[in-house]
């Protein structure tokens, strides 16, 4: 007997549980169903996405963007590629490429594990897919940002001073400061700066959307991808570039029944452009001397 745990409203749920209960094979499978693996991570919020302009892509249309003559664009051309600074031409096309992930199961497991160890392997595999994206854009991000827009904070923390000269070198453009992307070590020295300077982020908008708080005009949002001794600000998404989709993540089977495993092929196709270098600033936090 197996007992769904998605899909089902909450009168459905009280009838499968109750069938449940009126045999010993029915409580044998509840007790089972009640078993969750223990997490070692909350699950992995994708924040790249949020910082570009997402465009998906009609059918046969070609990722194609205009280009402010003044402004130099980078691009990521293949999965962990360098990406390509473009001074010349009016307009940037940009290639897309694919990320994917192929998770297996033995068949084995699933009558051995008591928890849903299909929809965790499915959820990982999404999981990696997003942090894969992530550091894709995050390269462009800070091969894009001009040395004028690069603040050093020394002392080994971040510094209100840093942050506030990274925020002029953006708004002198005409831009606001709309995101602020950190790693977690980064995001200790923040709350050292005490409530009064910035306002911290509920635990649902932390668990769903990976928002950790807000600085002046800025959302602080925290990635495992980020480095450890940068912070990246960004303008408004629709200023900074694009994040085209040819083919949003997909989940497909893909079984080998020779090895006696269920597998799936995860992958998206996307690209990544950056359009405008003065929408994009960083701190970078030195060593302590």
């Amino acid at each position: 007997m197996s007992i769904l745990k998605n899909g089902l409203s909450d009168e459905q749920k009280q009838q499968v549980v109750a069938q449940a209960l009126e045999t010993e094979e029915g409580r044998v499978a509840l007790a089972q169903a009640m078993v969750e693996p223990i997490r070692r991570a909350l699950e992995y919020q994708a924040i790249g996405r949020k910082c570009l302009m997402v465009d998906e892509l009609p059918q046969g249309a070609l990722a194609r963007y205009e280009r402010d003559v003044m402004a130099k664009a980078w691009v990521i051309s293949r999965r962990g590629g360098v990406p390509d600074a473009i001074t010349e031409g009016e307009e940037v096309l940009v290639p897309t490429f694919e990320i994917a992930t192929n998770p297996q199961i033995r068949l084995s497991e699933i009558k051995a594990r008591r928890f849903y160890i299909v929809d965790r392997a499915q959820i990982k595999a999404k999981e990696a897919i997003q942090k894969e994206e992530d550091s894709n854009i995050f390269t462009a991000a800070f091969s894009a940002v001009p040395a004028a827009h690069s603040v050093l904070a020394a002392g080994g923390a971040l510094t209100i001073t840093a942050l506030n000269q990274a925020f002029a070198s953006i708004e002198e453009h005409d831009l606001t400061v709309a995101k602020i992307t950190m790693h977690a070590q980064r995001y200790a020295d923040v709350r050292n700066f005490g409530k009064d300077v910035f306002d911290e982020a509920t635990t649902r908008e932390v668990l769903v959307s990976g928002l950790f708080g807000h600085l002046w005009t800025a959302d602080i949002h925290v990635s495992s991808r980020m480095p450890t001794n940068k912070v990246l600000l960004w303008a408004p998404a629709d200023n900074v570039g694009a994040f085209p989709i040819r083919q949003d993540i997909t989940v497909l089977p893909a079984d080998d029944p020779k090895k006696l495993r269920l597998g799936w092929v995860i992958y998206e196709e996307i690209g990544i452009v950056i359009i405008n270098d003065y929408a994009l600033a960083e701190v970078e936090v030195g060593s302590v001397s």
